[in-house]
């Protein structure tokens, strides 16, 4: 029998076999409603709800990259790494005075360009599922040490996605083009993103015990994103079967 990946790898090898495991089968990849819907086969409507349940989640990620970077201790061996997660969070939380907008403040105009108005998808009732999602992502984040929840990040699968999604909100849904900032960034920021995931896993995976942790989260991050469209997808499709 072949040995487990965090027992036959380590440190960049390792990194590789997580980094392809989960490129091949995170939700991104391997999701039903994402297929459909580069193909344009998800009715507006739904494509629209499940905008206003992604939102909050995305709206969090400025806090978990805060819980991220609060368990880099202060240590110098750790000033590279606080830099990285450091300069993601204000990434994704904006310029604090204002020069650039974070990616909630993005998602945002996307939706406004689906259709939405920003005030309805701030105010939209959570699905049981989306609060399940948002409370494990910022758990996670708050007692994992960096590395391990490093580990679990979407960067890396979210690139090709962006990438297939882009035209076809694009052209199947008519999300006119100064809309799609959002998509567009993530096609290029989130590859600089996944490189430093890359090495801080790379860097910390020494022992079968942290890998396995490291693999562990990448699993339970699977699931944190499953969450975010099985609720939406689930109830379209009853719908449809009514």
């Amino acid at each position: 029998m072949t040995e487990a990946p965090w027992i036959r790898y380590e440190g960049a090898r390792f990194r590789d076999e997580l980094t392809d495991f989960k490129l091949k089968n995170h939700p991104f990849a391997t999701h039903p409603f994402f297929h459909e819907l580069e193909q344009g086969k998800i009715p507006k409507p739904v494509v629209q709800e499940w905008v206003q349940q992604f939102y909050p989640w995305l709206a969090c990620v400025p806090i978990a990259m805060a819980e991220r970077f609060s368990q880099c201790s202060w240590e110098p061996k750790n000033d590279r790494y606080r830099r990285m997660i450091l300069d993601q969070l204000v990434e994704e939380a904006g310029d604090p005075k204002g020069k650039e907008p974070g990616h909630p403040e993005l998602w945002l105009r996307f939706c406004e360009g689906l259709g939405v108005p920003r005030a309805k998808v701030q105010s939209a009732e959570l699905l049981p599922s989306t609060m399940v999602a948002i409370d494990d992502f910022l758990y996670t984040n708050r007692v994992n040490p960096f590395y391990v929840s490093a580990a679990g990040s979407s960067e890396p699968p979210n690139v090709p996605l962006c990438a297939r999604l882009l035209p076809a909100f694009r052209n199947h849904y008519g999300v006119p083009e100064e809309n799609l900032e959002y998509y567009r960034l993530h096609v290029t920021a989130d590859v600089e993103h996944s490189q430093w995931i890359g090495e801080i896993v790379a860097s910390f995976a020494s022992t079968p015990e942290v890998r396995k942790q490291m693999w562990d989260q990448m699993l339970r991050g699977f699931s944190i994103h499953a969450l975010l469209v099985d609720g939406v997808y689930r109830r379209a499709v009853a719908a449809n079967q009514r």
